[in-house]
């Protein structure tokens, strides 16, 4: 009973905070823009020709910033985040004058993406604190809207932006907003997901998602012991999760003893934590007993197939996701969920600051691609990873 109050608990969550989009898709929501981070060099963006605040250089910021990232130093777990970050140097980011740099992300108010935004914030307060010259920061919201997206690319190019960080909606749908941006003089960042033509740009910084695929399948295998039926959960809309998925089979070509015996593929678009609950329900009633494990493209078909598992009142399943949100984490602690490779768009966003005005100083020696390290979390170390902003 105790479990079940908790996980009834976790759920309620669920209904708050926003499906993560980056890793599954997600169904059109409220399209009121999340309030802006008063604490850093960005404003809020349904009128972005009012909104551009610039960053501060004063000696206070920068002993402030020195002051909090020794306080986080000591942090547990936070040597591995600070590892998936790019260095900032202040003689790499020496262009010789005023810079605008933007970020546009297709919704703020999901976790994933008020991370990607926090992590692009915080790389803007430390370079103005190395640096003479003024930067200035502005977020633009998509609201899930691709006519938006379009609005706020002109938006940068018209009023002058040296630097874009994008956040694609869509692989497909994006590339006119995309090719507008390359075509112009604005140097340009994909950050998360690659669109069709991402080669034209600047740089690419995704997640290690091939990797966070292998990883899930190689810990879901080594709990089942080396055999046992898997069921899958993916999401034929989402390139990052064929990607994840590729990086699975490849794995499990390791593991003979264990086969997979029925994927969720195409069936859950846009995916949500109710559509994987009823996918997962109609597996279940096929599959019942049989099930040993479950792989998931990330961890929010793991919360729906959670949830149906509760319903069922099936016990001994290991469910496996990806992303390492705050809601997996709860899952991990109180022994619903197994584990997740967990990805940090923290860095994603602060890496898209760095490359970007390394890029735009001529000092960028990076290939074109970087990818973001991920990192397994269960039981074993989820408290060291549970307080961090992914």
């Amino acid at each position: 009973m105790k479990k079940s109050r908790l996980f009834a608990l976790i759920l309620a969550m669920v209904l708050v905070v926003s499906s993560l989009a980056a890793c599954g898709g997600s169904d059109d929501k409220d399209t009121t823009a999340a309030p802006a981070d008063t604490t850093a060099a960005a404003a809020e963006t349904d009128a972005p020709e009012e909104d551009t605040t610039a960053a501060s250089a004063d000696t206070t910021e920068a002993a402030g910033t020195e002051a909090a990232a020794e306080t986080k130093a000591a942090e547990p777990g936070t040597a591995f985040v600070d590892q998936a970050k790019m260095e900032l140097k202040a003689d790499l980011i020496d262009v010789g004058h005023d810079v605008k740099i933007a970020l546009i992300v297709k919704q703020r108010s999901e976790l994933f993406y008020a991370s990607i935004e926090s992590g692009f914030l915080n790389a803007v307060e430390e370079a103005q604190a190395m640096v003479d010259y003024n930067i200035e920061a502005q977020v633009l919201d998509d609201n899930t809207d691709l006519a938006k997206e379009l609005e706020n690319v002109q938006y940068t190019i018209d009023n002058g932006f040296d630097i874009v960080v994008f956040v694609a909606m869509d692989p497909k749908s994006s590339v006119p907003a995309f090719d507008l941006l390359v075509a112009s003089d604005v140097k340009t960042l994909i950050v998360d997901a690659p669109c069709d033509g991402s080669e034209k740009c600047d740089a690419v910084i995704v997640s290690a998602n091939e990797e966070a695929g292998r990883m899930q399948m190689e810990k879901l295998c080594e709990q089942l012991g080396g055999k046992g039926n898997v069921l899958i959960l993916t999401d034929s809309t989402n390139p990052n999760a064929a990607i994840r998925e590729q990086g699975a089979m490849a794995e499990l070509e390791n593991w003979p003893d264990v086969k997979i015996i029925a994927e969720g593929e195409g069936d859950i678009p846009n995916v949500n934590v109710d559509k994987a609950q009823q996918k997962m329900n109609e597996l279940y009633q096929v599959y019942g007993s049989e099930i040993n494990g479950i792989w998931t493209f990330s961890d929010t078909p793991a919360q729906g197939a959670i949830a149906a598992l509760q319903e069922s009142q099936s016990e001994g399943i290991v469910v496996t996701g990806i992303d390492g949100n705050a809601v997996a984490k709860q899952l991990i602690q109180g022994g619903q969920m197994y584990g997740t490779a967990a990805q940090f768009p923290n860095a994603l966003g602060y890496d898209g600051v760095v490359a970007g005005l390394e890029i735009l100083a001529g000092t960028y020696d990076q290939e074109q691609t970087i990818y973001v390290p991920v990192q397994w979390i269960d039981s074993s170390n989820v408290d060291e990873y549970a307080a961090f902003d992914q």
